[in-house]
């Protein structure tokens, strides 16, 4: 059994389980995954920022990563640390290119 098997949640489908099921066609299952992590994102990555409207966009971007990347995800780790992981890279390169034009 793979991590993502694993990783279950207490009110629906373990993340692996929808990410295989997006891939498979099923249009619902890449919206599941998104409410169930957009609002824990942006509190993470406006933390990260400072700015509560810049970390909008960035999540936005962070699920159009994860949409177009999806195949490629490693399915023996875990759904979540993927997409935190993303999403940390984005708000770094934020910090950064603030910082330069600053």
């Amino acid at each position: 059994m793979t991590a993502l098997a694993v990783q279950r949640r207490p009110n629906g489908l373990a993340d692996g389980h929808l990410a295989r099921r997006h891939l498979e066609g099923d249009p619902q299952a890449f919206g599941t995954l998104v409410d169930r992590y957009q609002t824990r994102l942006l509190n993470f990555i406006s933390r990260t920022i400072g700015n509560r409207e810049r970390a909008e966009d960035l999540v936005q971007q962070v699920f159009i990563r994860v949409f177009r990347h999806l195949r490629g995800f490693d399915r023996t780790k875990t759904f979540s640390t993927w997409i935190y992981t993303i999403a940390s890279h984005l708000a770094t390169n934020e910090l950064h290119a603030r910082g330069r034009s600053e």
